[in-house]
């Protein structure tokens, strides 16, 4: 997981993204999708009023300890002035990745976030969708699957397909959330993003793999998470 790796010099440079450095995670198993500005995986941007997505840009680590590591960026929109913070905190245990995301956007604002993209030389990943969650396999049963845990109610899920933009494989597929409306000020969105080629795992029904990974958020903010074999995480406020 990437929580301070930006590759970026110091101000006053520009904070401009890069596909191989400004990603929330990375994988000998997958590349990230290119250009930067157009493929969703491991990332959660704003979107402006024609879908172009806000960048990571500078990456401002917050620490890490034990299974969690933390950052946040400014996800600044075409003519967004300062921008709008967004905080993560990465929880990963075993082959899940918990992600709980404080974002900060005006009303009405979508908000998009992908798992990782899976690609082959072959043929198009397979895809499937359901309320809250998507899927994008590979012929060897490398699959990618994202599941919205808390905060994405309404939220579509869809698959995005690419050709020629992933170093791994001429076909490319990215399973992503969008949510239709942010509300305005900060909201707490926990997404689980798992990459995987275990049959256990990868049993054909994503609701298996995500029905063990609960999240309960308190009155004051604090999530914790139950991971399927039963390990608990705490992230605090």
């Amino acid at each position: 997981v990437n929580h301070g790796s930006d590759r970026l010099p110091p101000p006053p440079a520009q904070s401009e993204d890069s596909p191989h450095y400004a990603r929330f995670a990375y994988s000998s198993a997958t590349a990230p999708g290119t250009p930067a500005d157009r493929a969703p995986d491991n990332h959660i941007a704003l979107l402006a009023p024609d879908g172009s997505p806000s960048p990571r840009g500078r990456i401002h680590p917050l620490g890490v300890e034990g299974a969690h590591a933390a950052s946040w960026h400014r996800a600044v929109l075409p003519g967004g002035g300062e921008g709008h913070r967004i905080e993560t905190v990465s929880v990963v245990h075993g082959p899940w990745e918990v992600r709980v995301h404080r974002v900060d956007a005006p009303p009405g604002t979508p908000v998009r976030e992908g798992g990782w993209a899976v690609a082959d030389d072959a043929a198009p990943p397979a895809a499937r969708t359901g309320p809250g969650w998507a899927l994008a396999r590979r012929a060897d049963g490398l699959t990618s699957t994202i599941v919205g845990l808390y905060g994405w109610q309404d939220a579509g899920a869809a698959v995005a397909h690419a050709v020629g933009t992933n170093a791994h494989g001429h076909h490319s597929a990215t399973p992503y959330l969008t949510l239709p409306a942010h509300p305005g000020r900060t909201r707490l969105l926990v997404t689980l993003v798992v990459l995987s080629a275990d049959p256990d795992v990868n049993n054909g029904d994503p609701h298996a793999r995500c029905s063990g990974t609960r999240v309960r958020v308190a009155e004051a903010g604090e999530v914790e998470i139950r991971f399927p074999d039963g390990t608990r995480e705490r992230v605090p406020r």
